[in-house]
């Protein structure tokens, strides 16, 4: 048994945590490099997200079956889509399912693009009532009134809802599913470090030829090796070679997680420093636009400025020109009090 994780947003910007088809490829490319043969579960926790690299990761695992998917915590909107890929669909018995019509943050502009609009979000929608009518056999009505739910906006779907819906096939419990796949996943380490030891030893053996292991207690008293001894023996050194390109491939892709980190930084840096520069540019914008007014305003007289921007206005902002008014007018003996 082989399993795969998957949890996050679904998105196609392909990011460190989020769940896209490129990562998926990849998980399921490497399980199978490992053992062909072996069953695939996948473990998906997702609140959904890009419907269309959804729609690409449900076809890939359809593509890769046989699959089998365990809901361990939520699969909503096209993640819950994403779970309808399995060959055997099973939920933990406190899991949710969330089921609702496609919409989008985007809809803005004129008649015909708003139309256009609805048109791609019935078309998404008549993926997202393909995929569920395939899993429950359930008819088109049934599932268009679970994307309508009580409300409007889709219904939450429990685990005994679920099973009844046919949308899954098994409700798990917690303690023991969860213990078993631990289990599982200790078991194949525990044999891939005992099959490593035997490797070492044997390489030890062969550069000091004098020396002999003390096999007596391992084989009832006589040192023997057989055929199936050696077969299982390089079946577990092949299973440790895998844990090997397992931490190869962790290595790899936290070197890549750092990397994407510096950029990231990087590019915050940057984002802050054109904030910078545009507010600087604005600013400049602003005073440089007020100079002109100023200057054709200064070349008025006092009463045209009055007259143009109003005497409130004009003595607040000019108060140097009514001044020199009134000390012209002043000279001429025209104002009194």
């Amino acid at each position: 048994m082989k399993y795969i994780y998957l949890s996050g947003e679904v998105s196609a910007w392909d990011y460190p945590g989020c769940i896209s088809a490129k990562q998926t490829r990849q998980l399921i490319a490497d399980a199978r490099a490992e053992d062909p043969a072996a069953e695939i579960t996948v473990v998906l926790n997702s609140f959904g997200g890009d419907v269309t690299e959804g729609v690409a990761v449900y076809n890939l695992i359809r593509a890769s079956r046989p699959v089998s998917i365990v809901i361990s915590g939520m699969a909503a909107s096209i993640a819950s889509v994403i779970a309808m890929a399995g060959d055997h669909v099973a939920m933990y018995s406190n899991s949710t399912l969330y089921v609702h019509h496609a919409w989008t943050a985007w809809a803005e502009g004129n008649a015909s693009q708003l139309k256009q609009r609805t048109e791609e979000l019935e078309s998404a929608d008549r993926v997202l009532i393909d995929a569920y009518k395939a899993k429950s056999g359930r008819t088109e009505e049934e599932i268009t009134a679970l994307l309508d739910g009580p409300n409007g906006d889709g219904s939450s779907i429990d685990a005994s809802r679920a099973l009844e819906l046919g949308l899954i096939d098994e409700i798990l419990d917690p303690a023991t599913a969860v213990a078993a796949m631990m289990k599982q996943s200790h078991s194949h380490h525990t044999r891939g470090q005992a099959a490593l030891t035997r490797t070492q030893e044997t390489a030890r053996m062969s550069a000091d030829p004098e020396h002999t292991p003390d096999t007596s207690a391992e084989c009832g008293g006589a040192p023997q090796k057989n055929e199936e001894e050696v077969v299982e023996t390089e079946k577990e050194v092949k299973e440790t070679t895998g844990d090997d390109d397992k931490e190869k491939r962790i290595t790899e892709l936290e070197k890549k997680v750092e990397e994407l980190t510096s950029k990231l930084e990087a590019s915050q840096k940057d984002l802050a420093s054109a904030q910078q520069q545009v507010a600087a540019a604005a600013k400049f914008r602003q005073v440089n636009a007020s100079v002109p007014q100023s200057r054709a305003e200064a070349q008025l007289s006092f009463p045209e400025l009055v007259a143009k921007i109003g005497y409130v206005r004009a003595r607040k902002e000019h108060p140097e020109l009514m001044q020199a008014y009134i000390d012209a007018e002043n000279a001429k003996g025209s104002i009194r009090d």
